[in-house]
């Protein structure tokens, strides 16, 4: 079912940071928000992901959809280690009977240029690295929709695109929406580019 937003609207004390917006994202596709900073991209998702509540407008097509997201911080649990981070979405109410199993945790790092980390605490790593385990995270969870908020920020232009493609081998046929301030980016995932006014 496509994501139907239907003049949402938005605003902290004085200041609108969504006014009238309406989009329809398609099942299945891959949609880039771009916006100046200020611009309410984060609002937007935080919204979508049902963290913030609009003012004005409704969202339809969310109901029973599973959602996994990656916000601008990691948001990891710095004394645990990259494994460990990642297992606490493999519980096996989320992954089935027999959950995610260690082996697949160490594939999906390597895949994403993280062999050899595995078990540093997470607060050892650079920024770059969390920002990827993160990312590995938001990906081995169950999900019918990926909110991915500016992922792939702060990322060298080697471990970008091998992260952007690892992002795309694993969310195919998933609906998901990037926001970025890249165009490059954006591109790389493809997709239609929505600019946020």
């Amino acid at each position: 079912m496509d994501i139907v937003i239907n003049c949402l609207s938005k605003k902290f004390g004085e200041k609108e940071v969504i006014k009238d917006f309406s989009a329809r994202i398609k099942e299945g596709s891959v949609l880039s928000v771009m916006a100046p900073s200020g611009g309410g991209k984060t609002t937007l998702l935080r919204i979508l992901a049902g963290l913030e509540t609009a003012d004005k407008g409704y969202i339809k097509g969310l109901e029973n959809k599973k959602i996994s997201m990656v916000f601008q911080e990691d948001r990891l649990c710095s004394h645990l280690n990259a494994i460990d981070n990642i297992r606490l979405i493999s519980g096996k109410e989320v992954r089935g009977s027999s959950g995610i199993t260690d082996n697949q945790i160490y594939e999906e790092l390597e895949k994403a240029g993280l062999k050899g980390n595995e078990k540093y605490p997470v607060r050892e790593l650079s920024g770059g690295m969390k920002k990827r385990v993160a990312i590995v995270r938001a990906l081995m969870a169950v999900y019918d929709l990926l909110i991915l908020d500016e992922p792939f920020a702060g990322l060298d232009m080697e471990n970008k695109k091998r992260i952007i493609d690892y992002v795309k081998g694993r969310c195919k046929g998933k609906t998901v929406i990037l926001v970025t301030h890249d165009i490059t980016e954006a591109e790389a995932m493809g997709g239609e580019v929505l600019y946020l006014k």
